[in-house]
C-alpha cells in the first residue's frame, strides 16, 4: 500500500513539475523541481526549464512525504520536490518530497 501511495505521489509531482516552474497561489510561489544541493542552511532545485533556484531552510521551514511531516534528514539530492515559499523572498517554508527523478528497478 505505501509503494501505491509513493508511486501516486510521485506521478502527481511529475505532472506538475512538467507545468511552468513557478506559479503563483496564495501569497506564495510554488518552485518544482530536482534537487541539487541539500544543507542545514538551504536547497537547491534545478526547475524543468533548467535554472536553479537556492532557498534558505530555518527552523520554520516543514518537510512532508507522502502527506506526512518527516525531516531534513530524509531529503536527498534527486528528489523531485515542490516547495511553498513567500513571494518575494527566498524563504522555504513547506517543502514536499516526491520520489527520486530517476529511479531504478531493484523488485
Amino acid at each position: 500500500m505505501n509503494r501505491l501511495i509513493t508511486l501516486a505521489l510521485a506521478l502527481i509531482v511529475a505532472v506538475f513539475a512538467g507545468r511552468a516552474p513557478l506559479l503563483a497561489h496564495g501569497g506564495n510561489e510554488h518552485v518544482r523541481g530536482v534537487v541539487t544541493q541539500v544543507s542545514a542552511q538551504s536547497i537547491t532545485v534545478q526547475t524543468t526549464g533548467k535554472a536553479t533556484r537556492t532557498l534558505t531552510l530555518s527552523q520554520k521551514t516543514v518537510f512532508k512525504q507522502a502527506g506526512k511531516e518527516v525531516h531534513l534528514a530524509d531529503l536527498k539530492v534527486g528528489d523531485r520536490v515542490v516547495i511553498d515559499v513567500p513571494e518575494k523572498t527566498n524563504d522555504a517554508t513547506l517543502v514536499q518530497i516526491g520520489a527520486a527523478a530517476t529511479t531504478t528497478a531493484h523488485e
